[in-house]
Formats: C-alpha cells, sequence, structure tokens
C-alpha cells in the first residue's frame, strides 16, 4: 500500500518553515532543532537558486530545488573572509 503522505501545510504558513528554529508542531519534539530548512534555503541562495515548497499529489510537501547552470564564460566568485580580507 503506498504511502499517502502528510496533509501538507497552507500557503499562507509556508515562509514560516524557513525560519531557523522553527518546528511547526512536529509530533517529536525531543529531538532536533529545526535548522534543516533555514541552513537549506541559506545554501541555496547562496549559489543563486530557490528552495521552494510545492504540494504533494496524494497530500504533503515536496521541497523543490533548483540550480542556475553554470556559464562557462563567467568567472567564479571569490569567498570573501570574515574583516574583508581575500
Amino acid at each position: 500500500m503506498p504511502d499517502e503522505g502528510g496533509p501538507g501545510l497552507p500557503a499562507n504558513g509556508r515562509d514560516r518553515l524557513f525560519e531557523p528554529f522553527q518546528r511547526l508542531g512536529d509530533t517529536d519534539n525531543t529531538t532536533g532543532l529545526g535548522l534543516g530548512l533555514a541552513l537549506a534555503r541559506g545554501l541555496t541562495e547562496a549559489m543563486d537558486g530557490t528552495l521552494t515548497p510545492e504540494d504533494t499529489p496524494g497530500g504533503g510537501l515536496t521541497m523543490v530545488v533548483s540550480l542556475p547552470l553554470a556559464d562557462r564564460d563567467r568567472p567564479l566568485r571569490t569567498p570573501q573572509r570574515a574583516g574583508g580580507a581575500t
């Protein structure tokens, strides 16, 4: 029997998913810090991408990561160290 997924999340509550330390009523509140999606979105956006929640057919929520294609003619960005030193 296939898993039907959870009830999903209303569209007006989806931005809260990405707030640090957000648990949104997890049934097991004894583990985890609620940082996973905040970190995932930050990393994705640092690569000029997006992390977007979408409804899953049959119930639940799917996280979609979209990243731009690499431009071979564009030089890679050099990471900046703390204090502005390179």
